[in-house]
């Protein structure tokens, strides 16, 4: 968009969910508008009030503005990162996108070794760190001016959402409790603003369903919604969401993904995540939206509740993690053993176990199978760093570092569909509430996300309140044993090609993938690690064509009306 002086051309990518708030302003003032939408509060805004617009959008965006009167471009991204930017410099030139795929116009795509060791241990490369040599992620919350004339390039940060941590104050459970159900009231109600109406992903855990329950609240008419099916796995969360069908009255479909369909579309994936999936369950979020777009092109999230409210395991024991870490830097690591009970101690010596928190499985056997691919501190280690407690700390490493890999895997496996996926735990004004109540209130310890669980009381039936999380848990184990699904991809890990087997030790990817095939279930999660690199890499040395198109024949839709 160009404003009609022709001074300022807009490029952007997002949803301002303040902008009729900001054109009433800009129309108060005197500010002629052609439009009804939000790109020209953000082009007519920084006309207006330069780059301070920035402090008063409240969304997902990345964009770029070029400004010819002032000789320079200026680029932004939204504080929490949820929508993706990444640069590239060469000399004179700056080269901005939302995905790094037009670069390959001005670059040829080389991984890069310090983002692969993080790939290789987190999934997930945190920070400026792109996946690729030369281009870098911009951080959320940063503002780009780029000379129009020499490509002189200045950063600053306008927005940090870590310092909402820093402002933690005392009030009682009750008014705490209060103020986040009237925030939470508040975002959901800022997400419903759309001109192609909206749906949401279904999951059967409390974040979504109470989502769904604040969206009825707030518009009662008929809400479509989502989940992934999994037919007879034993973690199917199927009967959880039904609970939350029948209570709401929602317009449910189920859509049935199989070992097969997975397989079929990991490449697809993978290309599109520009990187190996972060998250298993990236694949099955992009064949919902397939689905999703033929109904709506909005679908909203429950991602970034836990990383806000405590509700991973990690929030249920922090208190045992801060003296394993204590434990732990007594001793260097090399006194340790590297076997048994005692091995994760080993692991944490010298190292930050709030950084550390987030892995699931002990990180030794791929050191092992790749010893010069060992992270290195990075993000992780200084977001912690800001913080002295170790609950902080814990906190700062998740809404950094982890929740980026989950809204950048939700962006890129939506937009694959081209369905606008919307976060509505992920919001300036509810997170400035939230990050406000204290720590140890939100995650006293023992059990996870106590505060969110009570305002959901409200909404939802306590059998699905008070059960174990489960999550999107995947039957991998038996996936990568069927050669139909995702077993058709470990022969590339030992064939003669394979790129992983320039960074390591190929003789132990080998046996790792021999003990898997003669029954070692538990190697399913390095396996699947290795795998999504290595198609990942595969894709970097051979570039395909972007896939597109309906989602495979054999996937099943079935739709379940809700009763009443």
């Amino acid at each position: 968009m160009t404003d009609p002086t022709g001074r300022c051309t807009l490029v952007y990518n997002g949803e301002i969910y303040n902008y009729r708030r900001l054109r009433a302003e800009l129309v108060a003032a005197g500010v002629p508008l052609r439009t009804d939408g939000d790109s020209e509060a953000i082009l007519q805004g920084y006309l207006r009030w330069g780059e301070e617009v920035l402090d008063r959008l409240e969304g997902m965006y990345a964009f770029v503005i070029v400004d010819r009167e002032r000789g320079v471009a200026v680029a932004a991204r939204d504080p929490f990162g949820i929508k993706p930017l990444y640069l590239l410099r060469r000399g004179r030139l700056v080269a901005l996108a939302s995905e790094m795929r037009p670069f390959a116009r001005l670059v040829s795509p080389e991984p890069d070794p310090e983002a692969l060791a993080e790939l290789l241990t987190f999934s997930w490369a945190a920070g400026r760190l792109s996946n690729l040599k030369g281009i870098e992620r911009v951080p959320g919350g940063t503002v780009l001016t780029i000379s129009l004339g020499d490509g002189g390039l200045r950063e600053r940060r306008f927005c940090d959402p870590l310092e909402t941590l820093a402002s933690a104050r005392s009030v009682s459970e009750q008014e705490a409790g209060e103020r986040v159900h009237a925030a939470l009231r508040a975002s959901v109600k800022d997400h419903l603003a759309s001109d192609v109406g909206y749906t949401i992903q279904l999951s059967g855990g409390v974040d979504s369903s109470l989502v769904a329950g604040l969206v009825k609240e707030a518009m009662p008419d008929r809400l479509v919604t989502f989940g992934i099916n999994l037919g007879d796995y034993e973690h199917d969360e199927e009967p959880c969401r039904r609970m939350v069908v029948e209570s709401f009255g929602l317009d449910h479909r189920e859509v049935r993904i199989t070992g097969a369909d997975y397989g079929d579309a990991l490449p697809r994936a993978v290309r599109h995540m520009e990187g190996p999936t972060p998250h298993g369950g990236c694949v099955c979020l992009m064949l919902l939206c397939d689905r999703i777009r033929q109904v709506s092109k909005v679908v909203l999230t429950g991602e970034g509740a836990d990383e806000f409210f405590g509700g991973y395991e990690r929030y249920a024991r922090w208190p045992r993690l801060m003296w394993k870490e204590r434990i732990a830097h007594a001793l260097p690591a090399r006194l340790w053993p590297d076997r048994g009970r005692l091995a994760g101690l080993r692991r944490l010596a010298g190292r930050d176990a709030a950084a550390y928190a987030s892995l699931y499985r002990e990180p030794e056997p791929l050191w092992r199978m790749f010893p010069n691919l060992i992270p290195k501190p990075g993000a992780r280690e200084a977001a912690s760093a800001r913080f002295g407690g170790f609950l902080e700390r814990l906190f700062a490493c998740d809404q950094s570092a982890y929740l980026e890999s989950l809204l950048i895997r939700q962006d890129k496996m939506s937009m694959a569909a081209s369905v606008e996926a919307r976060v509505p735990y992920v919001h300036l004004p509810l997170a400035r509430v939230v990050n406000a109540i204290s720590p140890r209130m939100r995650a006293p310890g023992g059990e996870t996300k106590p505060m969110l669980k009570r305002v959901a009381r409200g909404y939802l039936p306590d059998a699905l309140i008070d059960r174990r999380k489960v999550g999107l848990r995947l039957p991998y184990d038996r996936w990568l044993a069927d050669e139909t699904a995702l077993g058709r991809y470990l022969d590339d890990l030992t064939a003669a090609n394979s790129r992983l087997a320039g960074y390591g030790e190929p003789g132990r990817i080998r046996r790792a993938v021999d003990a898997f095939r003669a029954g070692e279930a538990r190697l399913s999660w390095i396996l699947l690690r290795l795998v999504g690199i290595e198609t990942w890499l595969r894709g970097l040395a051979a570039p395909a064509q972007l896939a597109s198109g309906p989602p495979p024949a054999r996937m099943e839709d079935r739709q379940a009306v809700a009763k009443g």
